[in-house]
């Protein structure tokens, strides 16, 4: 079974990279590169998904929506 899930991957001020999945509560985590940022959350969500959720909760993610994410501009 596969799911479609989100990849929230911002660049940080220091130069490393932030990435986080909204459809699962805390994870998130980071890497020198995009790739190595995607690569790592990846990683977190499979093990997440085998280790620390229930059966219902994985359920639950598997049949959500695709959310849609986008960016905007505001005058500073």
């Amino acid at each position: 079974m596969t799911a479609k899930l989100s990849i929230i991957c911002s660049k940080q001020d220091n130069g490393t990279y932030f990435a986080v999945c909204p459809e699962i509560r805390g994870c998130f985590t980071q890497g020198d590169t995009y790739e190595e940022a995607f690569a790592n959350l990846k990683e977190l969500v499979e093990v997440t998904i085998k280790e620390d959720l229930t059966e219902e909760e994985v359920q639950n993610i598997m049949q959500s929506k695709a959310k849609i994410f986008s960016e905007f501009e505001i005058a500073v």
